[in-house]
């Protein structure tokens, strides 16, 4: 496969397309790295059709410019084609999808073809052992530069077992957490196991005021780090080998970073390291730029952005064998609530809608109209019979994001609860977000779901997670949730006398009774209910459980008859 240097040639890129067939073409970029300049937007052709591979960082030896000194070379008489024999270099793609992607589409040796002529480090260190990488791996431009954000980290870290079609799941992950008394301690997330039981969701329950949703803000501010070599503030004991860190919350008093740039990271190249759903955003949450805000209208937009970005992914990432259908996996997903055929996207009035279907075969039933009283509103289809045929991006700009996404059925939008409404965000954007090697944080999931969502939505996040080889961690209440989470997976915390308490149930939690685990997590048989007070102030004026038994008549279950005749005996 060919691999060959055009900058800012236009005229060279021009006969690079004409040319079709399969072959990578490297552009040039401002992009600035602490003084290095080292990054290369791709331009890839397979049998004439682009794919989206992301850019690649390549650092020449003793070279901190790296279009300036192939611009050299070009002046000199070479042909741009690479591998270049007369100097050392290695280089690094922003993420592990470049060769992903490459493999999805031109095969496994092609796609280590193309990690020799650019000399990946990873795969010239870890499958080569190659000297000339060895040595440049060391320089100061390849951690300031090729490593400085976290894709690039685990491209590092994950490339060469890639290439050697090794499937690398995410590991357990250690976190140094400082609790609310202001104590450093380790927490370690239990996410690959030899056991059976699944291992894909760890769990922090415990009562208010323990540090359940703070530890989520710490891992998200670790995460944002640039490096975690400090070892007296919360942080990753080892770099865990994550893509991303995505975060749902909508409960309205978290105040977790909204963006890379509420985090002071207005410099990175890949904002999707970090991703946060809730109910706050910038502006109308359709622009990135503005102040932060709440509203209730933040969710909409994302849902509607998150379902387009679901659309893009299947597009662009079909070919990658473990990338799941996403608009599918949605619609599969959201019918165990909603009774629904498709979901849509309201369009803005009289917006030429030409650019957004790509097969006009399709055009007559993805663009409909339904009548609001006397107006008229126009909708897109979203749908996994349609994506194909339609135009992400052509969409984005046509639609009325503050709409969010609806429903349809009969030819009729479908009324949601706000319990599906909620259950709706929280799937269309977890799945417009994941990708593979994705952690997802999710704080308090049951504030606004019924017992029987919590259930879907634990479900739901098991299957999404086994697709793209994700984990998540959640911060809740649910004993429901426990029920469904192995006890090596759950982490109580509890308040004792001078410190917080981090432990594992001492028994298995999975499949359990959900009046154990409730009565272990929030020492619930320490609380005297109402109900039990009303009971023995009954049992007392009757003067025994056999008297009140059959005062109340029907009003028994056997439970009650128990618990009646275990106070009489000072039993409970």
């Amino acid at each position: 496969m060919r691999v060959v240097y055009v900058g800012q040639n236009s005229k060279a890129r021009s006969q690079f397309r004409a040319a079709g067939g399969t072959g990578i073409a490297l552009l040039w970029d401002r992009w600035d790295d602490y003084s290095y300049k080292t990054t290369f937007p791709t331009l890839c052709l397979v049998d004439g059709r682009e794919v989206e591979l992301g850019p690649i960082k390549i650092y020449f030896q003793d070279q901190q410019l790296s279009h300036p000194y192939l611009v050299e070379r070009l002046e000199k008489g070479w042909d741009g084609n690479f591998p270049l024999d007369d100097i050392d270099y290695v280089s690094m793609p922003s993420s592990t999808l470049f060769y992903e992607q490459l493999i999805g589409t031109v095969g496994q040796q092609a796609a280590v073809d193309v990690a020799v002529k650019l000399r990946d480090a990873s795969h010239m260190v870890r499958n080569h052992n190659d000297d000339a990488a060895l040595n440049l791996i060391t320089a100061s431009a390849f951690e300031t530069s090729l490593l400085r954000e976290r894709g690039g980290q685990r491209a590092y870290a994950e490339n060469w077992r890639i290439l050697t079609g090794v499937a690398t799941p995410l590991a357990n992950l250690s976190f140094r957490y400082q609790d609310v008394n202001g104590e450093l301690r380790p927490i370690d997330l239990a996410f690959s196991a030899e056991s059976l039981l699944p291992h894909d969701i760890n769990v922090v329950i415990g009562p208010n005021g323990v540090g359940k949703s703070q530890l989520l803000r710490q891992i998200v501010d670790a995460w944002l780090k640039e490096t975690d070599e400090e070892t007296d503030v919360p942080g990753f004991i080892s770099l865990p080998s994550l893509s991303q860190v995505v975060v749902v919350s909508y409960s309205p008093f978290e105040l977790f970073p909204v963006d890379a740039k509420d985090a002071k990271k207005e410099d990175l190249m890949d904002f999707d390291v970090y991703r946060y759903f809730g109910l706050r955003g910038r502006g109308n949450g359709v622009s990135s730029r503005g102040s932060i805000r709440l509203s209730r209208n933040i969710p909409k937009v994302n849902a509607a952005a998150s379902l387009i970005d679901c659309l893009s992914h299947d597009q662009r990432f079909g070919s990658i064998k473990e990338w799941s259908s996403k608009v599918r996996t949605m619609e599969d997903v959201l019918r165990t609530a909603i009774d629904f055929q498709f979901a849509a996207l309201r369009l803005k009035p009289d917006y030429d809608t030409t650019g957004m279907i790509s097969d006009h075969t399709a055009a007559r039933s993805a663009v409909f109209d339904y009548d609001v009283g006397k107006e008229k509103h126009r909708y897109i289809r979203i749908s996994s019979d349609r994506t194909e045929a339609l135009v992400p991006e052509a969409i984005r700009k046509g639609i009325i994001h503050e709409d969010g996404v609806s429903f349809f059925r009969d030819g009729a939008p479908c009324g949601l609860s706000s319990g599906q409404r909620l259950f709706s965000y929280i799937v269309i954007n977890i799945l417009g977000a994941i990708r593979q090697n994705s952690l997802i944080l999710v704080d308090e999931p049951e504030l606004f779901l019924h017992p029987t969502l919590e259930i879907r939505f634990v479900a739901m996040l098991k299957d999404i997670l086994a697709a793209y080889a994700s984990k998540a961690l959640l911060a809740t209440h649910s004993v429901v949730t426990v029920r469904e989470t192995p006890a090596e997976c759950v982490h109580v915390f509890s308040r004792g006398k001078d410190e917080i308490h981090i432990s594992n149930p001492p028994f298995e939690t999975f499949a359990a009774d959900v009046q154990r685990i409730t009565s272990y997590v929030f020492e619930d048989k320490r609380i005297e209910k109402p109900h039990e007070e009303w009971l023995r102030r009954e049992l007392a004026e009757h003067g025994s459980a056999e008297a009140l038994i059959e005062a109340l008549g029907d009003s028994l279950n056997e439970e009650l008859i128990v618990q009646l005749s275990a106070m009489e005996a000072g039993k409970w």
